[in-house]
């Protein structure tokens, strides 16, 4: 769906940041609800159990999802932009999706009322921030570590061409996209941590850029103090893992 509709991989992934924040919320209150019902020992144990990860399937989250971070990401969409190819998507072998209609005003009420379950989960904090708001000062700062310049010349040579544009850039971008798809990663770890993590695994680990130090000297350096050398660590172990699957 977001290449459907060339969203751009920040609004993708502020997407996979609700669903998962979603999935915690749900994990969270199923567990509080099964504590709840176990400690209750008049509870009719033949009776249904509600959950609240019931409440949106999949496909309406990840609509929901992708809706709204268009509108946080500036590059807001039109419902019907979602719904016509989610349904060709979704049903192949049927008649498009036709607007106005009778289905489509039942998918829209759908996908309006998730929007706002989903508002209500993430507390009306749309803008949340993600690694890819570090990634140009700590590649500029990796890249100085790696390779200084030797002139001011040089400096505004290296800055014609932006850092997202480069091939270590764009690989940066695309490791941050891949590891913001995973729950854990979202959930548990600052983006700051993400965005260091994934420069010094694409720069130093893959193409062997030079790291004077070691890994923690190159972490106080690059990122400074507000990355704590745990949480990049951490995040590392799963960047790893990742590219090993």
């Amino acid at each position: 769906m977001a290449d459907t509709l060339r969203l751009s991989s920040e609004t993708l992934t502020m997407a996979y940041v609700y669903i998962h924040r979603y999935k915690r919320w749900c994990a969270d209150t199923d567990s509080a609800d099964n504590t709840d019902a176990d400690a209750d020992a008049d509870a009719d144990a033949d009776s249904p159990q509600s959950r609240v990860s019931d409440l949106l399937d999949e496909h309406t989250l990840s609509l929901a999802s992708l809706s709204l971070a268009t509108k946080a990401t500036e590059s807001p969409r039109r419902l019907r932009e979602f719904l016509i190819p989610a349904y060709t998507l979704q049903h192949p072998t049927s008649a498009p999706l036709t607007f106005p209609s009778p289905l489509y005003d039942a998918l829209r009420s759908t996908l309006v009322t998730a929007e706002l379950l989903l508002l209500r989960v993430l507390r009306f904090e749309l803008r949340l921030p993600l690694p890819y708001e570090y990634l140009p000062r700590l590649l500029e700062r990796a890249l100085t570590l790696s390779d200084p310049p030797s002139a001011e010349e040089e400096r505004l040579e290296c800055r014609v061409v932006d850092l997202k544009d480069t091939a270590l850039g764009r690989a940066v971008w695309v490791k941050v996209g891949v590891a913001m798809t995973r729950y854990k990663v979202c959930n548990f770890f600052p983006p700051r941590a993400v965005a260091a993590a994934c420069v010094y695994y694409v720069a130093v680990v893959e193409r062997g850029l030079r790291a004077p130090g070691g890994a923690e000297v190159w972490v106080r350096r690059v990122a400074g103090e507000r990355v704590e050398w745990e949480d990049f660590v951490d995040a590392l172990e799963e960047i790893k893992a990742l590219t090993a699957v």
